[in-house]
């Protein structure tokens, strides 16, 4: 057993029950472990302890009593026995989890009157003093046959507890290991991305900064007072009170987390960048937050290179804008897909550590939950940037705008809030999901352009309408569209609105208002929309904004539910080695926890060449090889080619955060065994090792 039975007891609750049950029923008693030591006891019998255990012929038979007991315990049977010297033990096995761990001694006493003659027989025997025996014989109990049954049964319960206790106890130390090591992995993940955190005690004020929060500025901690006044002393006076907004308007619940972008003074004077982000955690009987707690992580470096990039971008035309951002969408995506692996693999790794009571377990399925939003966000970039997959399917336009939220909300100015409004119980629309996230995308980019350096807001709705022929001859697109159903989405905007002439003309290719506009967002939404058999509604008047609402008719069948994966991964385990190139710290870290977990000896190598020099010294012991696509000084094709000409037979997994159609055809002759996708969980993982080993 991994611990002592005195860790897992309350030894000194112990002592106090043993205690009452002798005061109640004059019966002595102990718990004693396997290895004879004595954890706690109630009162021995003196006619054992002074006369039986002291003479060598009468000890033998208590010794021989003890055998007999022992014999019966190790089998996991009570035992009620009565010894050669006259007196009655009885024994209960304490069972923790099927093993048995300790023995509740109860005795001695005697289950009738005594013989006295036959007991003034025995000290005269044994040469004990028998005055002084027989009144140590009168101190031993006597429980008749008609009374024993029920005290047997209180103690049988009584070992039960004892080993229910145990257990409980036992699994209490294992979750606060647990939820120790996985503080620990928060911590380090923590330190590795770079996040600082704070707990607000929002009714007193005070504030604990953890030392990253504190390094972050330059200060040291006696430097920095605990309480909020001093974090907003040194928030910039040009950001404090947007904050403020946002913080509120998440304490009066009308945001569900706390997320912020503004300037911190440093030490130094200087001022960095913070993206603040948080959540109340505590409420008291009203409503209003006791407690809150985030992060804040120094996006400087982040918000200069915003500002390079925005002046570049001025710099060059639509087309060139159009394709760079393309190329930079899936180099983000593609990059981003690495950090997701090393995230969702360690979460997966944590989780299985975790007992299923552990508290830390939803902190952690948080964390995997916000983790497969940043992959769909990445499946969107590439996408976007050509290296996705285009499929006419059942969507639901709920679930493509909240997928899209942080997409959107980085999208237009922060000066411009989001208003969501969107109907219950949405039909699905036939549609191609990445195409109608242009549309959306261009539709609140173009409310954003129309609301320009002002403040204002703009509004997302969806919702069912009944569109009859009338109706839908006054859209923009009324091309004997057939009556009935509709989903609409819609995007109202406080901008400056537009004329009667400008209307007339907002959806011819290249036409803008502005100078710096692009002019072919609307012409494209157009293009989708017609290209979905559905129509434009648009409604607009100078200094009150724009409506512009996008119909596609119903789809009879429901969306395609979004696939989750499970909780657990598969029991399966393999054996052998296998070598995991990829030139990502964390992507190596993470796959071989994976690896390792499931049964796998793991070499690693942080490219292609290494992996080559690796395979050749090593080739006949590695059964599988997971290579990762884009690596420096040797990519996985060339890789590939080279393992091949050493063992012709190697099993490869090529891995990349493009897809498969992406990846795989870059291979002019024979491909890998099987592709998996960044990011990867850890059932997927051992899913395709499986497949590979398997299969071949």
């Amino acid at each position: 057993m991994k611990y002592e039975l005195s860790d897992l007891l309350d030894l000194d609750r112990m002592q106090g029950l043993l205690d009452s049950f002798c005061e109640a029923v004059g019966i002595a008693s102990a718990i004693i472990d396997l290895q004879g030591k004595v954890l706690v006891g109630a009162r021995w019998q003196r006619i054992c302890t002074d006369f039986h255990r002291q003479n060598p012929d009468s000890r033998r038979k208590c010794l021989e009593s003890d055998t007999v007991m022992a014999n019966e315990l190790r089998e996991e049977r009570s035992c009620l026995y009565r010894c050669q010297n006259g007196l009655t033990d009885a024994a209960f096995p304490v069972v923790l989890e099927g093993e048995h761990v300790a023995n509740f001694f109860v005795g001695q006493f005697l289950l009738e009157p005594p013989d006295e003659a036959f007991f003034r027989r025995q000290a005269r025997k044994y040469g004990f003093d028998e005055q002084a025996y027989v009144e140590a014989l009168s101190e031993v109990p006597v429980v008749p046959k008609e009374k024993l049954g029920p005290i047997q049964d209180f103690l049988v319960n009584f070992a039960g507890v004892l080993g229910r206790m145990g257990l409980d106890r036992m699994r209490q130390l294992e979750a606060t290991k647990a939820l120790a090591r996985s503080q620990r992995r928060l911590e380090l993940a923590h330190e590795g991305a770079g996040l600082g955190s704070w707990d607000w005690s929002v009714k007193t004020g005070e504030v604990v900064y953890d030392d990253r929060w504190i390094e972050m500025l330059g200060f040291q901690r006696d430097e920095i007072e605990p309480h909020v006044r001093a974090w907003e002393g040194l928030v910039h006076p040009e950001d404090l009170s947007g904050v403020l907004r946002v913080l509120n308007e998440h304490f009066e619940g009308r945001v569900p987390a706390y997320e912020a972008e503004y300037r911190l003074r440093t030490k130094s004077g200087q001022w960095k960048w913070i993206l603040a982000r948080g959540r109340a955690m505590e409420w008291d009987e009203q409503g209003k937050p006791l407690r809150a707690s985030g992060t804040h992580l120094d996006i400087t470096e982040r918000k200069r290179a915003e500002k390079e990039r925005r002046q570049l971008e001025l710099q060059v035309q639509h087309a060139q804008k159009l394709e760079s951002l393309g190329v930079l969408a899936g180099g983000i995506a593609h990059d981003f897909n690495n950090l997701l692996t090393g995230i969702l693999g360690h979460a997966d790794l944590a989780m299985m550590d975790l007992a299923p009571q552990a508290e830390a377990r939803s902190s952690i399925g948080q964390i995997q939950n916000a983790a497969h939003r940043a992959a769909d966000l990445c499946r969107q970039m590439l996408a976007y940037s050509g290296r996705g997959r285009f499929v006419i399917e059942p969507v639901n336009l709920n679930e493509v705008i909240r997928e899209m939220a942080d997409l959107l909300r980085v999208s237009i100015s922060k000066k411009v809030d989001l208003a969501y409004h969107l109907g219950d119980a949405l039909p699905s629309v036939m549609a191609d999901a990445t195409q109608i996230r242009q549309v959306v995308i261009n539709l609140i980019t173009n409310a954003s352009e129309a609301i320009g350096s002002a403040d204002g807001v703009i509004s997302i709705a969806t919702g069912v309408i009944e569109c009859d022929a009338a109706y839908l001859n006054q859209t923009y697109l009324a091309d004997d569209l057939p009556p009935g159903p509709y989903v609409f989405f819609e995007v109202r905007d406080t901008g400056c609105g537009m004329d009667d002439k400008t209307r007339a003309r907002i959806f011819e290719p290249f036409f803008t208002t502005k100078f710096t506009g692009r002019g072919l967002g609307l012409a494209a939404v157009v293009g989708i929309v017609r290209g979905h058999q559905g129509t434009l509604e648009i409604a607009s008047e100078p200094g009150k904004g724009s409506m512009f609402r996008a119909l596609f008719p119903v789809h009879a069948a429901p969306a395609a539910p979004i696939e989750k994966q499970a909780d657990a991964p598969a029991e399966w385990r393999g054996s052998g080695t296998i070598l995991l190139v990829d030139d990502e710290e964390e992507v190596r870290s993470a796959g071989s926890g994976i690896l390792e977990r499931a049964g796998f000896t793991v070499l690693t190598a942080v490219d292609g060449q290494e992996a080559v020099d690796l395979f050749d010294t090593r080739a006949g012991e590695i059964a599988c090889v997971l290579l990762d696509l884009t690596m420096p000084r040797m990519d996985g094709v060339e890789a590939l080619r080279e393992l091949r000409r050493i063992r012709p037979d190697v099993r490869v997994l090529l891995s990349s955060g493009y897809n498969e159609q992406e990846a795989v055809q870059r291979f002019s002759n024979e491909g890998p065994a099987a592709f998996i996708q960044k990011p990867y969980r850890f059932s997927e993982l051992i899913g395709k090792i499986r497949q590979v080993l398997e299969n071949g």
